[in-house]
C-alpha cells in the first residue's frame, strides 16, 4: 500500500492556479495571495507597468490600424484622401498608443531604480554595502534581462519550426533552426556592445531594447563605483557633466540612465530632508507652551513664502507632465507637418538634428522622460495613482508584457482581425486574376471604410487580445521570469566567496550613518 497517494484534486488545484491570472487566483484562493507593501519608489513600478501596456497598445495599433497612428487630419503628400480624423489621434489622447516615448521612460526608471540602493548606502556612509550592492546587481543583471528573452525566443523558434507561427516558414531541419536561433541570441539579443544601436533581433524584433538596457546598466554601475567616494557636489556635477556629454555625442540612452542616477540622488536627499523636518517637529512639540507658540507664529509668518514656492513647484511639475503627454504623441511620420510637434523638430540641436529621421524624437523623448519621472514623484495625486493596485499589478508583469505581447500578437491577430470584403480583381482564367476575399474577423464585421469603423474595430480588438496578452504575461512571469530571478540569486550565493565579504573579515566595520545631513 502506498504511503502517499496522489490526490487528483490537489493536482487539479495546482494546475488551475498555474493557468489562471494571479489576480484571479488571489480572489479565489485565500492562501494564494502574497503579502505586498509599498516602498518609497513603488510609484516607479506602477509607471513602468502602465508604460509597458502602452507599448503593447502601440504595436497592436501599428500592426492592425496603422492609419490611426498618423497625426490628426495629416495626409500623405499628394494624397489628401489618406487623412484620418479619429478622436484617438488628437494631441494628448494619442499617448495611449505612443509606445516609443515609453522606452525612454523605461531607461530613466532603470537608471533610478538601479542607482537607488547604492546611493542610499553612500549617503549612509556604508561603502561596503554600496560595493556589495553593485557587485550583486552586476552579477545578476544578465540573468535578469537575457534569461526571459532566451526562453521566449526559444518557444517562438519551436512554434515556427512546427509551422504553428503565422507567416514564419520553418527551416529545412531542426538543426538549421537551432543554429539560426543561437546566432540571434548571441549576436542580436545578448550582444550589448553596439550600445544604442537597434539590432533588430530575429524571432521577436521588439526585444531590440534589451541589449541597450544591459550595456547602459553596466555603464551606470561603473559611474556609481567611480563616484562612490567623492563629495556630494562633486558627484552631482560630474553626473550632470556626463549627461551633457552624452547629449553632445548623440547618446540618448546614456543620458537617460545617468539622469535616472541623478534623480535617485535627488530623491534620497529629499527623503533625508523630510526625515529631518519630522525630527524638528518632534522636538518642537516637546518644548513648553510659550516657546511653542512663538515657534508656531514664526512658521505662520514664513508660511506665505513656503506655500507660494510649493504652489509654483506643483504648477511646474504639472506643466512637465502636460509637456510630456504632448511630445509623447510625436507621430511616426510627417512630424514636420504636425502642429506643435514641428516646432520641436525645428529646434532639435545637433547632432540629433542630422543623425537619422528618428533622432529628433529621441532627443525630446529623453528630456520629457526625465521631467515626467521626476514630476510624478512630486505630484501626490499621480503618485497615488501609480501606487494603486491596477498600476502595481501592471508593474509586476511589466517585463513579461514587454516580452509576451509580440508573440501573442503574431500568433492571434491575423485570425482575430481577418479582412474586410475585397472584390475579385481581373478576369477569371487570365494572368493576375485574384479571387474575392470574403469579409471575416473584426475588420470584416466592423468595416474599414472610415475612421469611425476603424476606431470601433481598434477598441473591439483590444478587448479581445488585451486579456490574452495579460494572461500570457501573468503566466510567463510566474513560470519563467520569477524563477529566473530566484535562480540568479541562488547562483550568486553559491558563487560567493564568504571569506571575502566585509562582515566576515577580521576587524571589518561599517561607518556610521548620517552622510545625507553632513553632505
Amino acid at each position: 500500500m502506498l504511503r502517499h497517494q496522489i490526490n487528483p484534486l490537489s493536482w487539479a488545484d495546482t494546475f488551475l492556479r498555474a493557468l489562471i491570472p494571479s489576480f484571479i487566483a488571489d480572489a479565489i484562493f485565500s492562501d494564494h495571495r502574497k503579502p505586498t507593501r509599498l516602498h518609497p519608489t513603488s510609484y516607479l513600478d506602477g509607471l513602468r507597468g502602465i508604460a509597458s501596456v502602452i507599448v503593447f497598445f502601440c504595436h497592436y495599433t501599428e500592426d492592425n490600424y496603422n492609419s490611426l497612428t498618423r497625426s490628426y487630419n495629416i495626409a500623405d503628400n499628394d494624397h489628401p484622401e489618406t487623412a484620418t480624423t479619429g478622436w484617438i489621434q488628437l494631441p494628448f489622447l494619442r499617448i495611449i498608443f505612443s509606445g516609443r516615448p515609453m522606452v525612454h521612460i523605461f531607461f530613466v526608471i532603470s537608471g533610478f531604480v538601479l542607482s537607488y540602493k547604492p546611493i542610499k548606502s553612500i549617503h549612509a556612509r556604508d561603502l561596503d554595502k554600496c560595493y556589495t550592492t553593485l557587485s550583486s546587481s552586476t552579477f545578476r543583471r544578465a540573468f535578469r534581462l537575457f534569461g526571459p528573452c532566451v526562453a521566449s525566443t526559444f518557444m517562438i523558434m519551436c512554434l515556427q519550426q512546427m509551422d504553428l507561427y503565422p507567416f514564419r516558414n520553418p527551416r529545412a531541419t531542426w538543426t538549421e533552426q537551432l543554429m539560426t536561433w543561437k546566432r540571434v541570441v548571441f549576436t542580436q539579443i545578448t550582444w550589448p556592445w553596439a550600445w544604442d544601436k537597434d539590432m533588430m533581433p530575429g524571432y521577436d524584433i521588439h526585444l531590440w531594447t534589451i541589449p541597450i538596457e544591459f550595456a547602459h546598466s553596466m555603464l551606470l554601475f561603473m559611474v556609481i563605483l567611480m563616484l562612490a567616494r567623492t563629495k556630494l557636489r562633486i558627484r552631482q556635477m560630474t553626473v550632470l557633466g556626463l549627461m551633457g556629454y552624452c547629449l553632445s555625442c548623440g547618446k540618448w540612452a546614456g543620458f537617460e540612465f545617468l539622469a535616472g542616477l541623478f534623480l535617485a540622488e535627488v530623491h534620497v536627499l529629499k527623503s533625508a530632508r523630510e526625515q529631518q523636518s519630522k525630527e524638528w517637529e518632534s522636538v518642537a512639540q516637546e518644548e513648553d507652551e510659550d516657546d511653542l507658540n512663538k515657534y508656531g507664529h514664526r512658521e505662520v509668518r514664513q508660511g506665505g513664502g513656503l506655500v507660494s514656492l510649493s504652489t509654483l513647484k506643483t504648477v511646474f511639475c504639472i506643466s512637465l507632465v502636460i509637456l510630456g503627454l504632448f511630445v509623447g504623441g510625436w507621430p511616426n511620420h510627417y512630424a514636420d507637418k504636425t502642429p506643435g510637434i514641428r516646432w520641436f523638430v525645428e529646434k532639435t540641436p545637433m547632432p540629433f538634428a542630422k543623425m537619422d529621421h528618428l533622432a529628433p524624437q529621441k532627443f525630446w523623448f529623453g528630456l520629457c522622460a526625465v521631467g515626467t519621472v521626476w514630476a510624478v514623484g512630486e505630484l501626490p495625486l499621480l503618485k497615488r495613482f501609480f501606487e494603486g493596485s491596477l498600476a502595481q499589478y501592471c508593474g509586476r508583469i511589466s517585463y513579461a508584457i514587454y516580452i509576451c505581447h509580440g508573440p501573442v500578437l503574431g500568433l492571434f491577430q491575423t485570425y482575430v482581425f481577418g479582412s474586410p470584403f475585397v472584390p475579385a480583381q481581373g478576369e477569371p482564367g487570365q494572368d493576375g486574376y485574384k479571387v474575392a476575399v470574403e469579409a471575416h474577423g473584426i475588420k470584416g464585421m466592423m468595416g474599414m471604410e472610415n475612421t469611425t469603423q476603424k476606431t470601433m474595430g481598434w477598441f473591439l480588438g483590444l478587448c479581445v487580445l488585451g486579456p490574452v496578452v495579460v494572461w500570457a504575461a501573468d503566466v510567463f512571469m510566474r513560470a519563467i521570469d520569477e524563477p529566473i530571478v530566484r535562480i540568479a540569486r541562488k547562483m550568486e550565493n553559491v558563487c560567493l566567496d564568504r571569506e571575502a565579504q566585509p562582515d566576515q573579515r577580521p576587524g571589518g566595520r561599517r561607518l556610521e550613518p548620517g552622510y545625507s545631513q553632513a553632505a
